[in-house]
C-alpha cells in the first residue's frame, strides 16, 4: 500500500534528526516519475513475463559492526586507527548486507555469524534476495488473476561502480525506474503479452523499523516500451527483524515477504493488471 502520513502528528512526535532522514525519504519518492496511464490493447495480458530487477544489500543503521562490537565503539570514539572497510557481506541466513567489516576481507568466504568480521563472494544457492522472493510472489499473485506468469532465472542487471555504495544503488534503481524503454530484449525471451521488471528501492532496517519499497514497469515486450510505472512502500516496526539477522534469518525473510504481499497487489492494481473486489482493501 502507499503509505500515507499525517506529518503535523509526525514531526510533533518524533525527534528533528529522525524527521530530517524520514523526509528526506520522502521526498525521494515524490521524485520519482508519476504514474502513467495504462493502454492496453484490445488483446488480454494473459501470459507475463517477470524479471527481477537486481537488488541492493540491506542497509542496517546504525552499522551491524558498530552495535554489536563494544570494542569498535570504543575505538571509534578514541578516533583511533582501525582496519575498517565497507562491502557486501552475507549473514549466517544468507541474506546480503551493506556495512563495514573488520580484519582481511580474504580470510573468509561466508560469514558464520554476526558481528560482521570477514566477508565472501555472493555465488551458492545460501544467498537470498528479496527480489527473487517478491517475485514468487508476484507470480503466484498474477495465477490469481488467471494469468500465465513465468519468473526469470536472469535479473535485469544495474549499472553500479561500487557495489558496497548504497548510494551507488539507490541512483542505479532510480535511472533503471526513470527509463521509457527496457533494455532487455524481451522479444526473443518467448510469447509472453507483457512483461513485468520488478525492482527493489529502499530496503533497510533502522532503529527498529523495516522499510521496503517496491517499483514495477509494465512493458511492451516487442518494443521494449514502458507502457506504465508505479512505486509503493511501507514499513513495519519489528524488533525482531534485526535479532533475526544473528540467527537464520528467517523471520526476517518472512517479515520481507508480508509487506510485499500488500505492496503487490496495490501495484497490480495500478497497471491495471488486477480486479480490486470492493471488499479487498489490503
Amino acid at each position: 500500500m502507499k503509505t500515507l502520513i499525517d506529518l503535523t502528528k509526525f514531526v510533533a512526535a518524533t525527534p528533528r534528526w529522525l524527521v530530517g532522514l524520514a523526509l528526506t525519504g520522502l521526498m525521494a519518492a515524490c521524485s520519482a516519475p508519476a504514474l502513467k496511464a495504462v493502454q492496453i490493447p484490445d488483446k488480454q495480458y494473459h501470459a507475463v513475463l517477470i524479471v527481477p530487477v537486481t537488488a541492493p544489500p540491506l542497509e542496517v543503521i546504525p552499522d551491524l559492526l558498530e552495535q554489536h562490537d563494544a570494542a569498535y565503539r570504543h575505538v571509534r570514539n578514541m578516533a583511533m586507527n582501525l582496519d575498517l572497510e565497507k562491502r557486501r557481506y552475507r549473514t549466517a541466513g544468507g541474506i546480503v548486507v551493506a556495512g563495514m567489516v573488520a580484519g582481511n576481507p580474504s580470510d573468509a568466504e561466508t560469514l558464520g555469524a554476526l558481528p560482521p568480521t570477514a566477508v565472501g563472494g555472493e555465488a551458492g544457492a545460501s544467498v537470498w534476495t528479496p527480489a527473487k522472493t517478491v517475485g514468487e510472489q508476484l507470480k503466484n499473485l498474477l495465477a490469481f488473476e488467471n494469468r500465465v506468469a513465468v519468473l526469470s532465472r536472469e535479473d535485469y542487471p544495474l549499472v553500479i561502480t561500487n557495489d558496497a555504495s548504497l548510494h551507488d544503488w539507490h541512483r542505479a534503481i532510480q535511472a533503471w525506474y526513470r527509463q521509457d524503454n527496457s533494455t532487455g530484449a524481451y522479444a526473443n525471451r518467448g510469447r509472453y503479452d507483457a512483461v513485468i521488471e520488478l525492482g527493489v528501492g529502499r530496503y533497510r532496517i533502522f532503529e527498529g523499523q523495516t522499510s521496503l519499497q517496491l517499483m514495477l514497469k509494465l512493458i511492451d515486450p516487442a518494443s521494449g516500451h514502458v507502457l506504465a510505472r508505479t512505486h509503493s512502500e511501507s514499513f513495519r516496526v519489528d524488533d525482531a527483524a534485526l535479532a533475526s539477522l544473528e540467527q537464520d534469518g528467517v523471520a526476517f525473510r518472512q517479515l520481507i515477504g508480508n509487506m510485499a504481499a500488500p505492496l503487490l497487489r496495490q501495484s497490480l492494481g495500478d497497471l491495471g493488471l488486477r480486479d480490486l473486489p470492493v471488499a479487498d482493501e489490503s
